[in-house]
């Protein structure tokens, strides 16, 4: 059985890659905030589904989500960062110190410490996800909107290629991961973004055919590189 650990998992993308992987018989951790605030997940009715608390700001919701699993399973094959979170700003004006901190430790830090805790209970050949999005050269960037979300990314898909760098040759795969345009919270549900349902069993194909290939790599939907 494959055992999963999936963040930002009461809704959105997590909600549907923790779905989708029960449905194709894998055993979840479902790592969410608040269990209490979740009703989605626990409306499913799985032996294969353990919720827990796990708010990524949090050292101790992480030390306690690794004994957790550890315990329950000895260890995982697959660690999926996904929860993040959107502070928006139209320009430098709106910028508000404290949120961007909040909003840099759940999409940045968090990924990072979460990875810190859960690569020693990785399995040979498991697999590390980070959920972003493609950053284009910095000489490219043209932006001047929701500036520490793109920070946030930037900052993130650095830290990805310096895990990648560190656990080259251990057979385990560390990969940057955009799962397209979807329709979320994020974005207000945009008429333009593919609904869940029709992307998400894509987007677990994706993840399942990850190889060295993939190793420190940032995958687009179609299974390309984008070039960092």
């Amino acid at each position: 059985m494959t055992d999963v650990l999936i963040t930002g998992a009461s809704r959105g993308i997590g909600f549907a890659l923790t779905r989708e992987y029960l449905a194709r018989g894998a055993r979840v951790f479902a790592a969410v905030r608040d269990p209490g605030r979740a009703p989605a997940l626990a409306a499913l009715t799985t032996g294969r589904l353990e919720v827990i608390q796990l708010d990524v700001r949090s050292q101790q919701d992480i030390d306690a989500a690794g004994e957790l699993v550890a315990s329950h399973c000895g260890g995982l094959d697959l660690l999926i960062n996904n929860a993040g979170v959107l502070h928006e700003s139209a320009g430098i004006a709106d910028v508000d110190g404290k949120r961007m901190l909040d909003l840099l430790s759940v999409n940045t830090v968090g990924p990072l410490l979460v990875a810190q805790r859960f690569l020693p209970l990785l399995r040979p050949g498991g697999r590390l996800v980070n959920v972003t999005m493609p950053t284009r050269s910095l000489g490219g960037l043209t932006r001047t909107e929701n500036h520490a979300f793109i920070a946030s990314r930037y900052a993130l898909n650095a830290l990805t290629r310096m895990i990648a760098a560190e656990l080259t040759g251990t057979g385990q795969v560390v990969a940057a991961l955009w799962p397209g345009y979807l329709r979320t919270d994020l974005n207000d549900h945009a008429e333009k973004a593919t609904p869940l349902d029709a992307a998400i069993p894509s987007v677990v194909d994706r993840i399942e055919q990850l190889s060295s290939a993939d190793h420190g790599a940032c995958v687009l939907p179609d299974g390309t590189h984008f070039p960092w």
